[in-house]
């Protein structure tokens, strides 16, 4: 790894290096937060009325 993850943990420098040499994997993992912070929005907003 090089000298800018020097202070992070292993897990984080590892997870920018997977970005950098997939970034396909990159997109699946946004479009995969996305889709679980909307189904929770979509839970916590519809309220019983």
């Amino acid at each position: 790894m090089g000298t800018c993850y020097r202070g992070m943990p292993k897990f984080i420098g590892a997870f920018f290096d997977t970005v950098y040499q997939h970034p396909s994997m990159a997109l699946f993992f946004i479009a995969g937060v996305t889709a679980l912070a909307g189904s929770w929005w979509y839970k916590t907003s519809k309220k019983p009325e």
